[in-house]
Parts: structure tokens; C-alpha cells; sequence
């Protein structure tokens, strides 16, 4: 075996020594993770505050990150694990030589197999585990599609719904609005904006957008209110952006992207939907 083969045998050994790839909601780690060395990322390493979770995310692809955001906003989901193991690597070896399919090797030594999310929903029949590995079509080569179907044995024999999510199975523009609020989720993104703050101006700023109805480019409308209650420039776009990622208040998501310098309507949300439909 090279030196290079058993730097990652033992690497992959110590990630599941420090316990990657184990845990449940704010106590998970991925078992891969954006700052490890030499990730095949295509410059899409990102890392995100979970919404569901409240701990960093790590996705490796543009296409990963757009359908952690579907996930972050569908209620029905209610635990997040990216980058998940399938542990053990003695069974996805059997696997593969059962099916006539080469193994994952690196530097001739089989490395762990990992798929990009295990999630859990909450259905009218209680909690269950789905499995979501994500790629564009135009990459879906031959050999890609043999590793997908160890993937699926592997949790076929578990009991766990698997499929593949192509690039046309994510909502374009829920992904861009989400993304767009995402880091207004939690209060402390943003210094001098607390639940005060947001309690004392809430139906006032919401009041503004009603009576408005879509007319006034949202950042005219924003900054106008900044300006006549003597607030730090982007707080009412900041708590807008709050309102919405927490569901206070709606508008229309799938159908059109928010931009700042287009109007929005809004309006208030009585009740939460549960959401339990996932591709």
C-alpha cells in the first residue's frame, strides 16, 4: 500500500473515532466536512447555520447546498444529515462484489462510502429516515450510476426510502429566496436588532407593506422606514428577512424571487403548514 494509502485509512479511522458520521440533530457531525484537505468540491465548499438543527452544515456542491435550503424550509423535515457514512465499509465491499461493481478505492485502499443527505420527516405516521443523494444529470455517467446502486442496495436491505434528486427537482426560486433570508433566521446575525426591536416595529413595518400592496421597490420601502424611525440603515430589511425565514409572515415563494428593488407583497400567516411532500 502507498504512504499516501495509509495516511487515509488512518484518517477515515480517526473520523470515526471522533465520532463523524454519528449523532442526531445539533450533536451530528458529517463524516466529511468543508475544511478537510483536497475535497472534490468544485468550489462550492459552504457552511451553513442550520435552521433545524442550529449547527453547521457542510455541502460540497452547488447542487447539495440549493436542496439544503428546499429542506431547511419544508416543516416536515425535521432533522438534517449531510455527508452520511455507510458504515460498515466491510458491507458496501461485499456490496459491490456482490453486484460486479468496483469498490471505491483511494491510492488502492477502499475508503468509506458516503452519501449527501439522510433526512427525517415527520409524517401523519410518525418520524422516518429518507435518504437523498444529489447530483445533475449531466453528470450521472456510468460510473456514477454503479455507485448509486451499491448506495441503494445498501439501504434497501435498512428499509430506507432512497433516490436520486436531479437538478429539476429543486425549486429554483424557493431556493433563491430562502438563501436570500437564510442568515436572518436567527436574531444575533444582526448587531442591535433583538425580540424588543422586533416586537416594537413588527406590526408597524407590516402594516407599511399592507398598506403599500406591491406599489414601492422593497429597499425604497425599507430604507424609508429606517430613515423615519431613526434606525441603522437595513434594519427593516433585516427584520423583514426575519419575519419571513421564521414564517410570521408569507409571501409567495415558488412563485417568483424576492429582490430588493422590486415590490413584495406580504401578508400575515395564521398557522404553519406542515409540509411532508419531498422529492
Amino acid at each position: 500500500m502507498s504512504k499516501q494509502g495509509t495516511r487515509k485509512e488512518k484518517l477515515q479511522t480517526n473520523y470515526i473515532k471522533k465520532g463523524r458520521g454519528q449523532g442526531v440533530g445539533e450533536n451530528y457531525q458529517p463524516f466529511i466536512q468543508a475544511h478537510d484537505n483536497k475535497i472534490a468540491s468544485e468550489g462550492w465548499l459552504a457552511r451553513h447555520k442550520g435552521w433545524k438543527t442550529k449547527r453547521i452544515h457542510h455541502t460540497l456542491s452547488e447542487h447539495e447546498r440549493k436542496y439544503l435550503y428546499y429542506c431547511e424550509w419544508l416543516d416536515g423535515v425535521t432533522d438534517i444529515r449531510e455527508q452520511w457514512p455507510l458504515l460498515p465499509l466491510e458491507r458496501t465491499m461485499e456490496i459491490a462484489e456482490e453486484l460486479g461493481i468496483k469498490h471505491p478505492h483511494q491510492y488502492g485502499k477502499p475508503v468509506v462510502m458516503t452519501t449527501d443527505f439522510r433526512l427525517t420527516l415527520e409524517t401523519k405516521d410518525g418520524s422516518r429516515d429518507v435518504i437523498r443523494t444529489i447530483k445533475p444529470r449531466e453528470k450521472l455517467t456510468d460510473r456514477t450510476l454503479e455507485l448509486f446502486e451499491i448506495e441503494r442496495v445498501y439501504f434497501a436491505e435498512q428499509g430506507i426510502d432512497w433516490c436520486i434528486i436531479t437538478e429539476d427537482k429543486i425549486p429554483v426560486n424557493l431556493v433563491k429566496n430562502v438563501e436570500w433570508m437564510a442568515k436572518a433566521k436567527y436574531l444575533d446575525t444582526r448587531p442591535g436588532v433583538n425580540e424588543e426591536l422586533v416586537g416594537l416595529l413588527s406590526d408597524e413595518l407590516f402594516g407599511i407593506f399592507v398598506k403599500d400592496a406591491g406599489q414601492t421597490p422593497l429597499i425604497n420601502l425599507c430604507l424609508r422606514t429606517d430613515h423615519e424611525c431613526h434606525l441603522e440603515k437595513g434594519t427593516c430589511m433585516f427584520i423583514l428577512q426575519y419575519m419571513l425565514a421564521n414564517k410570521f409572515w408569507g409571501t409567495e415563494m415558488n412563485k417568483q424571487i424576492i429582490r430588493e428593488r422590486e415590490p413584495l407583497i406580504i401578508y400575515q400567516n395564521k398557522s404553519t403548514q406542515k409540509l411532508i411532500h419531498l422529492a
